[in-house]
């Protein structure tokens, strides 16, 4: 049973929430701070059709001054651990009872009127026509700083997809090329702005928080659709993305996590061959991109391309790391402690699935702390 403590987010005179926006935050609060007020400029939160979850995975230091806990339309749900984003939109999405949730990322602007864009559609999906086959998943426009448009919807990954996007510019791999894109189906959308339908998380059991970052909004479109529920991109409704993983480089740090996210994709939802094809291939990667970072004197390179042939051997054996295991690990490439225990096994699972989310949240509280000593205190 869920006994995580709320924050009332409505009063007398005030509708109850037919929109609850979701923000995952780790370490971005002044980010966190300039989206939420943009969204409370809008007449739907005033109204009280929208109201808005910050979920903070475990950020250092104290809390910022301007963010306040208990107001009307706010709940701040701090989580005791950095468990990823899946894991934070489930603790989100468990203490709301609205029928859509839209989940932003903390570096994306709205600009004025963007929720009336969203409840207009909220409209189109919920009238009679389509009252019984709503979108269980819908991705919005995202687009660049300077205006042109970004990569925000994909094609499920296979094999040889995998292999051929290796021969093209990294911030084009992931996603769509903007020319093929156009509102309707899709396989999937990125979670960076993207409008959930409560009944659909709800029977999916929440997204699969063995992915602690990247690909999980991937898994989560394919379950989604297993289940029979249709994913869409709607290019009518948009937001500015600041900083994609796509338009920056990527440390070795992140190199682990983002490899894991792959062959964790490729070991639950495609065929054993395809998963061990990959892994095979990532194996050998590791090796020789291994010793060339040895030879350059790149020790965080080294020791990222040495996690990354640890995390492969241990998955191909039927353990391997998930979710906040996977930070430890990453987290060990930029530390200057000994590693002599990287060669350590993980414990065997049995095919672990998006439905392990519905587990209880343990220890995650609301709670109203200025400090992080407050806070820690009210955790324990």
């Amino acid at each position: 049973m869920d006994e995580t403590p709320r924050v009332q987010a409505t009063e007398p005179g005030f509708e109850q929430p037919r929109l609850t926006v979701i923000i995952v935050n780790h370490e971005s609060w002044p980010d966190v701070l300039d989206l939420t007020g943009s969204l409370e400029a809008q007449p739907e939160f005033s109204s009280g059709r929208c109201e808005i979850v910050v979920v903070d995975n475990a950020s250092r230091g104290a809390l910022p001054e301007a963010v306040t806990v208990g107001r009307v339309g706010h709940q701040i749900i701090f989580r005791p651990d950095n468990g990823g984003f899946a894991a934070g939109v489930n603790a989100g999405w468990r203490v709301v009872q609205s029928p859509w949730l839209l989940v932003l990322n903390p570096d994306v602007n709205v600009a004025s009127g963007f929720l009336g864009q969203v409840f207009k559609q909220l409209d189109r999906y919920e009238t009679n026509a389509n009252r019984n086959s709503p979108p269980g998943i819908v991705g919005f426009g995202l687009m660049n700083p300077d205006g042109s448009p970004q990569g925000s919807v994909g094609i499920f990954p296979n094999l040889a997809r995998t292999i051929r996007e290796q021969f093209i510019p990294r911030s084009r791999r992931k996603y769509q090329p903007g020319w093929r894109i156009h509102s309707g189906p899709v396989d999937w959308v990125t979670g960076a702005c993207m409008l959930v339908n409560a009944r659909m998380i709800a029977d999916l059991g929440g997204m699969d928080e063995d992915f602690f970052l990247y690909h999980e909004e991937v898994a989560f479109s394919r379950e989604a659709q297993n289940h029979g529920w249709r994913v869409e991109y709607d290019s009518s409704v948009t937001v500015t993305h600041r900083n994609p993983l796509q338009n920056r480089p990527i440390s070795p740090m992140m190199r682990v996590i983002t490899r894991h996210s792959k062959l964790l994709y490729f070991l639950k939802h495609l065929p054993r061959w395809q998963f061990e094809s990959l892994a095979a291939i990532m194996a050998a990667e590791a090796v020789i991109k291994g010793r060339w970072s040895k030879l350059r004197g790149s020790r965080e390179e080294t020791q990222a391309w040495e996690t990354i042939a640890l995390i492969t051997r241990s998955l191909r054996a039927g353990s391997g790391p998930r979710g906040t295991e996977v930070l430890a690990l990453a987290q060990q490439v930029s530390s200057e402690s000994d590693r002599s225990d990287a060669g350590t096994a993980f414990p065997a699972r049995r095919g672990s699935t998006c439905k392990d989310a519905s587990r209880p949240p343990g220890r995650m509280r609301v709670l109203a702390a200025r400090t992080v000593q407050e806070r820690d205190s009210q955790i324990r």
